[in-house]
């Protein structure tokens, strides 16, 4: 028996952890009344154990998700990153109203996890997670966080959009991949049409029963089709045409737009309507490239945290407001450069193309910063950049009538024209890219972006590009190289083809790789150096590949 010693401060040890529980549940639920959050066990799935250490925690849960949280900063700055994760988990659990911890286990996931390794597909299966974590348990416990939606944005904007992780092309061939299952190509393959299929998607019913099927379905079948609204991307990758013939072409669309709906609005959390919204007020929103989400992403953050809540909606009154919005405006600039995909016959992505039809959009923006007087000054160089680019880009493939208007924007705005009297758009083009190099830069710099130019183009060619990419790329380099050389630079060609087999499998996988070196002739295959011979034989092995036979000769002494 228990002295009363030990009893005593026993007692007074419960009755106060019951106090301390019992002040958490009026701040908790204050949190719910005002929209910040929404209740634990219906937005994060915390398991009931959890539930129950949260409440017997009671104030000194503040002091045990501290603790957490240093422990989890501590083992990630000594590279434990398996164990800062959990860590980062627990908190989340413990305390989900706290955005900070799941923008880092988020980050975590996107950069630390994915750059651990060197295969595109488990990188992408880390950025994906990431992403989800934020918009699944995240942004349902935290709706009006504007810091979770400036994270989701960023991701999209950065991780996916802006070639700084070498698997990026993989990133977006992937999303381009996922979103052409969730969403489908736009009606009549025009990204400006999509607001279209997004309001009919929002206006399918929200309950099974209720859609307009007549077809003579027997009791099974109906239950099979039934059974699709718990994997809907599953069958709608399977296709549910392919897999229930006996739908009438009407019962097919009105299956898979109350499918898309269920999935969009479900595990991806978003809404079709405001999808459509955006793309009616801004331009033709392109869903499968990352820099629309970036915009999605930003603007429901800058509506959510305003006045409205979770109630505002893009319209006359907020879409200023909106677009002043960092993410949103950088989202823009993306996709002037990169919105707008190029497929290839069997429906994959090849590559990102430039979206003058959003350059309005973008510019306006860019005038709400001066509250109407016009570009800052500050950021017009940038602006003359990104058209140059775009010149460039619509140029190389083959696009000569947007790059032609593209460069009268250019024009317009730089209040000099760089066209003048010359016809020749080849020429500008070259203008265009030697302006890049510093005016200061050295000999080497031209160098290296005549070897990064036919690199590319040696790619392209390849496959990992357009055919007419590939020649103007390297058609384009030989006009710069005679420009500016009095002879011809073997060593540059041998240093681009060096350079085109090296380059990341994300960007240039094997096939690619196999391509290039099949076009060369014997004497610039033995010109290949030993390390890049190496490098060869490795991504073959990783890909089940025989080197020899995929590389003839490679076994040659270089």
């Amino acid at each position: 028996m228990m002295s009363r010693d030990v009893v005593v401060p026993l007692l007074i040890s419960v009755v106060l952890l019951a106090a301390a529980a019992a002040t958490t549940a009026p701040l908790d639920r204050g949190l719910e009344e005002d929209g910040i959050t929404l209740p634990v066990s219906v937005s994060t799935g915390v398991p009931a154990d959890v539930l129950l250490l949260q409440q017997t925690l009671g104030a000194f849960r503040g002091w045990a998700i501290d603790a957490l949280w240093l422990k989890a900063l501590e083992r990630r700055d000594q590279g434990h990153l398996h164990e800062s994760m959990e860590l980062a988990h627990w908190i989340t659990k413990l305390q989900p109203y706290f955005p900070r911890v799941w923008s880092f286990q988020s980050s975590l996931l996107a950069f630390d996890m994915a750059l651990s390794s060197r295969d595109p597909d488990q990188r992408w299966n880390w950025v994906r997670e990431s992403i989800d974590l934020l918009r699944g348990p995240g942004l349902r416990a935290n709706p009006r966080s504007k810091e979770i939606h400036r994270q989701l944005a960023y991701l999209f904007w950065y991780k996916l959009g802006e070639y700084q992780d070498d698997a990026a092309l993989h990133y977006q061939v992937r999303l381009c991949q996922r979103w052409r299952i969730v969403l489908g190509d736009p009606p009549g393959a025009d990204a400006g049409r999509y607001p279209e299929l997004l309001r009919r998607i929002d206006a399918a019913p929200d309950n099974f029963s209720e859609l307009p099927i007549t077809a003579a379905l027997d009791e099974t079948r109906f239950d099979q089709l039934k059974g699709t609204i718990s994997s809907a991307e599953r069958n709608l990758a399977a296709g549910i045409r392919s897999s229930f013939p006996e739908l009438a072409g009407d019962e097919i669309v009105a299956v898979e737009d109350f499918l898309r709906k269920k999935l969009i609005e479900g595990e991806l959390n978003m809404s079709p309507a405001r999808m459509a919204r955006l793309g009616s007020s801004l331009g033709p929103i392109d869903w499968r490239t990352p820099s629309a989400h970036a915009v999605y992403w930003s603007a429901q953050g800058s509506l959510r945290s305003g006045p409205g809540g979770l109630d505002a909606e893009i319209d006359e009154s907020t879409i200023d407001e909106v677009l002043v919005t960092n993410g949103v405006r950088l989202g823009l600039q993306q996709m002037v450069m990169h919105g707008r995909v190029l497929l290839d016959e069997e429906g994959r992505l090849v590559t990102l193309l430039p979206q003058p039809r959003l350059l309005p959009s973008y510019e306006k923006a860019l005038v709400l910063l001066t509250r109407g007087v016009g570009i800052p000054e500050n950021l017009l160089p940038r602006v003359l950049e990104i058209i140059s680019t775009s010149v460039v880009t619509s140029w190389l493939q083959g696009e000569d009538d947007l790059a032609r208007q593209l460069l009268d924007r250019h024009d317009t705005l730089a209040n000099s024209p760089l066209r003048g009297s010359i016809d020749d758009l080849t020429a500008v083009v070259i203008t265009l890219v030697l302006a890049t190099l510093d005016s200061e830069t050295d000999e080497n710099g031209l160098r290296t972006l005549l070897e990064m130019i036919r690199a590319k183009a040696l790619i392209a060619a390849g496959g990992g590009g357009t055919a007419i990419e590939g020649a103007r790329g390297l058609s384009l380099a030989r006009r710069i190289e005679e420009e500016n050389y009095s002879d011809p630079q073997p060593q540059l060609y041998r240093r681009s083809i060096i350079r085109a087999l090296r380059w990341p499998v994300a960007s240039a996988p094997l096939s690619v790789k196999r391509k290039i070196w099949e076009t060369l002739s014997q004497r610039q295959r033995e010109s290949v150096d030993s390390g890049t011979r190496t490098y060869l034989r490795g991504q073959a092995r990783s890909s089940g590949a025989d080197e020899r036979e995929v590389f003839p000769g490679i076994d040659a002494s270089p």
